[in-house]
């Protein structure tokens, strides 16, 4: 009799070890670590001067604009992107990334950037930039229920203020991704960047 109870416990011992993907369980999200292939859609502004956060109160409703406006006088110009790329998750909460991006370049109200013409094109963008190399280097957080904040790091490993925030699906087969209203400073052509970009990853390999 105690043998066929040891053998009916071991099952449920089994069961309790390996977390469920429908629990919440935090270490079962930490799976994520591997190698994922990115799809990405979004769209950018580029402005010759800072942007300005208006927080100015908009009648009838009261309620606060809380948008950032490129100041009057500033050139300004916009794409819309599509990218693929690589990323790379680390089990000690780290990893990178690596992108390609294709940009089709409206003028806008911008006629020139930096003395430049920027002229209705198709940009091929690699994945590297003056102030962040690639592979872009990133660590990251999860939540016990499935929820990802990825912060980039500059070239000498200090975030660079610009976050991914997202979720994991249960099965950990992919993991959508979403980075909004974060202000870059590339230089160059670019000026002040704000990018708007979803993206998906689907794991290929551990």
């Amino acid at each position: 009799m105690k043998k066929l109870a040891v053998l009916m416990m071991i099952p449920a011992l089994a069961m309790l070890m390996l977390p469920a993907p429908a629990s919440a369980n935090w270490f079962y999200w930490w799976g994520i670590q591997g190698t994922w292939e990115m799809s990405a859609s979004g769209s950018c502004i580029h402005s010759s001067k800072e942007y300005v956060l208006n927080t100015e109160v908009f009648p009838p409703t009261g309620t606060p604009k809380n948008w950032l406006t490129a100041q009057p006088g500033s050139e300004v110009y916009v794409g819309v992107t599509v990218s693929n790329g690589t990323w790379n998750f680390k089990p000690n909460g780290e990893g990178t990334y690596s992108q390609r991006t294709y940009a089709t370049i409206l003028p806008g109200g911008a006629s020139s950037m930096n003395g430049l013409d920027v002229p209705l094109e198709v940009r091929v963008l690699p994945p590297l930039s003056v102030l962040t190399p690639s592979p872009v280097k990133f660590t990251y957080e999860i939540t016990p229920s499935g929820e990802i904040t990825v912060t980039e790091l500059d070239k000498d490993g200090k975030p660079t203020g610009i976050k991914h925030i997202g979720r994991i699906s249960k099965d950990m087969s992919t993991v959508t991704l979403l980075s909004a209203n974060d202000v870059q400073k590339f230089g160059l052509n670019f000026q002040y960047t704000i990018c708007n970009t979803a993206r998906t990853l689907i794991k290929v390999r551990e």
